[in-house]
């Protein structure tokens, strides 16, 4: 398959359509650089084509593993480059002895080889997840959850090792963490394929049991680091609200993370989420509470505090309760996994967002 093509067309967009049916790929999996825009001319004379080089991106590869998980060296400058940009100048005899001493040793030194990171084992969840006392209903849906992500796992090809089950009561889910020998091809790109294993064990548990359950699966520590990252951002977010800023959002996420900041934050007494926006653009707000405000009121925060936003900025909506929070995410379209690329918003996950009860379809609009 080819790599890179240039093409020519009465338009650029026909250029491009020439480019994309000899590469057999689609658009959003190749790169466009315009060369020259068509001309008209006058009465067709000097008339001038489009010419596009359509090149393929370098995350489409053969191997899934050289995707995300290849150390790609980076080609370093050598002395005389550094030099050339400094404006410094060789003898044109120095230039060409350089260059045969660098051409014989190109040609002894051994190729690089590239070679995949070293796996990172899965770490143990928190104290408190690995203490937590299991509800007695709760049992057989994780000993459920665990037997059908291996079984997936084997379905797929993939070696798992070490898969454990938990219970998180602070987050009223089950989590399912594992080794296996191939976490590129379990992750995916930008955790897709991670994102549909847990939508499938959703799934089976929430139908099996007739009742809402929400299993999230993570390998590498995927999951962990961006919730590690999301403590962050909350504990930044109170601290300014007690500071007295008006509202903190953050950036747009998956309905998965949405739903952790909301568990996360409930019972806050500074502090009251929200969501805003639609669709891919749909983020969570933190807001003060009646508490902060008086505190505030009283003088306790500096006058010139600003408020904080992560991401695009969005017109503020008025507070609502964590409750009323939890129920306009449950009402959400739903975010199914993707099972192919198309130009789609990353990290799409089937966890609801909910503290009350909810039926199946709810649990699985997220």
């Amino acid at each position: 398959m080819l790599n890179k093509v240039k093409t020519q067309g009465k338009t650029i967009s026909e250029a491009i359509s020439k480019g994309l049916k000899e590469m057999h790929l689609r658009r959003d999996q190749v790169e466009i650089s315009v060369l020259e825009h068509p001309r008209k001319g006058f009465l067709g004379i000097g008339a001038k084509p489009a010419v596009v080089e359509v090149t393929k991106k370098r995350w489409m590869s053969d191997s899934l593993d050289s995707e995300i998980y290849m150390d790609v060296p980076k080609r370093r400058r050598g002395r005389n480059a550094k030099r050339a940009a400094k404006g410094g100048r060789r003898s044109s005899s120095r230039r060409h002895n350089s260059r045969r001493a660098n051409d014989a040793e190109m040609t002894t030194r051994e190729p690089r080889v590239r070679t995949p990171k070293a796996n990172e084992p899965q770490l143990l969840p928190s104290e408190a997840i690995q203490n937590a006392v299991i509800p007695e209903n709760m049992q057989k849906p994780m000993e459920l959850a665990k037997t059908y992500v291996t079984d997936v796992l084997t379905h797929m090809g993939i070696k798992a090792e070490n898969v454990h089950v938990w219970w998180d009561e602070k987050q009223q889910r089950i989590l399912v963490t594992f080794d296996c020998d191939k976490p590129a091809i379990v992750i995916g790109k930008e955790g897709k394929t991670l994102e549909a294993i847990q939508y499938l064990s959703t799934l089976a548990v929430t139908r099996q049991f007739d009742m809402p359950i929400s299993v999230v699966t993570d390998t590498q520590n995927y999951w962990r680091k961006a919730e590690d990252k999301i403590e962050a951002d909350i504990a930044r977010g109170i601290d300014m609200i007690k500071h007295g800023a008006s509202v903190f959002r953050f950036r747009p996420m998956s309905s998965q993370l949405r739903r952790y900041i909301h568990r996360a934050v409930e019972g806050n007494e500074y502090v009251q989420t929200t969501s805003e926006g639609e669709g891919k653009w749909r983020k969570v707000t933190l807001r003060p509470t009646q508490k902060a405000l008086d505190e505030a009121k009283a003088g306790m925060a500096p006058a010139d505090f600003v408020p904080g936003v992560i991401g695009e900025d969005i017109p503020e909506a008025e507070p609502v309760s964590t409750e009323q929070a939890a129920t306009q995410e449950a009402a959400q379209p739903a975010e199914q996994p993707a099972t192919q690329e198309a130009n789609q918003p990353a990290t799409q996950t089937p966890a609801p967002e909910a503290y009350e009860p909810l039926q199946l379809e709810e649990l699985l609009l997220g």
